[in-house]
C-alpha cells in the first residue's frame, strides 16, 4: 500500500501523541493570545488558562462545542462568529454546509486550512490506491455548498484530472454525465451511494454497461470506508486502507475522541461514542467539535503499518431510530442486509419509519424482484440480528425516493 505522508502515517504511538500535545498547548495559546473570542470565553468559562493543558489527559476538561453554538456564534456576531482564528482578509475561500441538520453555516479557509485538508486527502487517495495522473470524477455539490470546490482542489493538489458533474437532479442530467464517462473513461468514481446509482440507472437506460464504464456497483462501496468531520471542520478527517478496517484518521491534525453524549465522558474503544473532534493546525481551528455523530475508535496495530487510531462511523445521532427499548442506526440495517443480493444488488435502498413507542421496526426494502419468500427472510435475518421486532414491506426498485447525494434511511411517521 502506498503512503503519502510515510514519516507521520507511521509515527510510533508515543511520538504521534507527543506531537499532539505539543500542538494542543499552542493551540490553545493562540486561542488567549490572538485572540478567538468564542472559544477564550468557552475555556475561561470553565476556568482552564494555557497552563493548564499539560497532556491529553486535559483535553476532556475543555468543553465541547456542537453546530447549534456555531449557528449561535454567527448570529450573535455576523456574518461570521467570533470562533475564527483568521480574519476574513487572510482567507481565501468561502463555503457554506450543506445544512443537512439545520441552517448552514459558513465555512472559510486560509491557504494553509486548505493545504492541511489536501494533504489529508492525498493521504486517503493514497491508501485506496488513487495514482497521479488518473481521471477522478466525483458528484458532490458545488455553488455555497463547498463539497465541489473541496474535493476538486484535493484531486487537483493529488495531481489527477478533476472531472466534477454535480449532483444528479435530473434523468438529463445524469445522462450528460454518463455521455461524458463515455468518452473520457473516468479511473475512479468519488460519490456516495445514492448518487452513483442514480448513475448506473442513467447509463442502464441509455444502453450502456455501468461496468464498462469502470462505474463501481453502488453495493461494493465498503462501510466505514471514510470519516469526515464536515466542511466546517475536517472534512477529509480519514479513510479506510487495504484492510477495510476502519479509517484511518490523520492524528497529527486532529485529535479524535468518541464520548458519552450525554456525560461527555470517554467511552471504552469499540463502543459507540459521540464524533468530538479538535484540529490542530489549521488557521480556522477547532477545539472539542461534536458532530453529534457516532463512531468506534480502534487504536489497536493495523498490519497496514500505518499507526494512527481507526475510526468507524456508524452514523448520526439524529438518525437513532428507538425500538423496544434500543437504539438502532441505518448502518445496523446495512450491515445485516448487504450480503442479501436479491435486495443488495445493485445498490441496497430502504428506509426505516421512526415513530414514538415502537414495540417493532417497521422498514421499506426496494427488491428487483420481489416476493412472499424473501420478505420472510429479510424479516428473519433483521429480527435475529437487531434483536427486536420488523415489520417488511418490500417495494418494487425505484419506489423509495433516490436522493441526489446523501442517503436518507430515516422517515418520522
Amino acid at each position: 500500500m502506498a503512503l503519502h505522508r510515510p514519516e507521520l502515517q507511521t509515527l510510533p504511538r508515543e511520538q504521534l501523541r507527543a506531537l499532539q500535545t505539543e500542538r494542543l498547548q499552542s493551540l490553545v495559546r493562540r486561542v488567549f493570545e490572538r485572540p478567538i473570542p468564542f472559544f477564550r470565553a468557552r475555556l475561561s468559562e470553565a476556568g482552564i488558562v494555557p497552563d493548564d493543558i499539560k497532556t491529553l489527559g486535559d483535553l476532556p476538561r475543555i468543553p465541547r462545542t456542537n453546530k447549534d453554538d456555531l449557528r449561535a456564534s454567527e448570529a450573535a456576531h455576523p456574518p461570521l462568529g467570533d470562533y475564527r482564528g483568521a480574519l476574513l482578509s487572510d482567507c481565501i475561500r468561502l463555503s457554506t454546509s450543506t445544512g443537512t441538520t439545520g441552517r448552514p453555516t459558513i465555512a472559510v479557509f486560509t491557504r494553509h486550512d486548505l493545504e492541511v485538508e489536501y494533504d489529508a486527502a492525498g493521504r486517503s487517495f493514497a491508501r485506496q490506491g488513487y495514482r497521479p495522473g488518473e481521471i477522478i470524477t466525483h458528484a458532490h455539490p458545488g455553488g455555497l455548498n463547498g463539497g465541489a470546490a473541496l474535493l476538486g482542489g484535493a484531486v487537483e493538489a493529488f495531481g489527477a484530472l478533476n472531472v466534477p458533474v454535480g449532483p444528479p437532479a435530473s434523468v438529463a442530467d445524469a445522462e450528460r454525465a454518463v455521455r461524458l464517462w463515455q468518452e473520457i473513461r473516468p479511473d475512479r468514481y468519488e460519490m456516495f451511494g445514492p448518487a452513483l446509482h442514480t448513475f448506473w440507472e442513467a447509463a442502464r437506460s441509455l444502453g450502456v454497461d455501468p461496468v464498462e464504464l469502470g462505474m463501481p456497483e453502488p453495493a461494493d462501496l465498503p462501510p466505514h470506508r471514510t470519516v469526515s468531520a464536515g466542511l466546517e471542520c475536517f472534512a477529509f478527517l480519514g479513510s479506510a486502507c487495504e484492510q477495510h478496517n476502519g479509517a484511518h484518521v490523520a492524528e497529527d491534525e486532529a485529535i479524535v475522541e468518541a464520548v458519552d453524549p450525554a456525560s461527555g465522558e470517554p467511552v471504552p474503544s469499540g463502543q459507540r461514542g459521540s464524533l468530538v473532534v479538535t484540529t490542530l493546525t489549521k488557521d480556522n481551528a477547532m477545539l472539542r467539535y461534536d458532530l453529534e455523530d457516532l463512531v468506534r475508535l480502534d487504536p489497536s496495530p493495523c498490519p497496514c503499518g500505518e499507526t494512527t487510531v481507526r475510526a468507524f462511523w456508524d452514523g448520526r445521532i439524529k438518525d437513532v431510530v428507538p425500538v423496544a427499548g434500543k437504539a438502532l442506526l441505518p448502518m445496523d440495517v446495512q450491515m445485516l442486509l448487504a450480503p442479501i443480493e436479491e435486495v443488495a444488488r445493485p445498490a441496497l435502498e430502504f428506509q426505516m419509519v421512526r415513530a414514538s413507542g415502537a414495540t417493532a421496526l417497521t422498514i421499506r426494502v426496494e427488491a428487483p424482484s420481489p416476493s412472499p419468500a424473501l420478505e420472510q427472510r429479510v424479516r428473519t435475518v433483521l429480527a435475529g440480528g437487531l434483536g427486536v421486532p420488523v415489520e417488511v414491506t418490500l417495494l418494487e426498485a425505484g419506489a423509495l425516493p433516490r436522493p441526489a447525494y446523501k442517503p436518507l434511511r430515516v422517515v418520522d411517521e
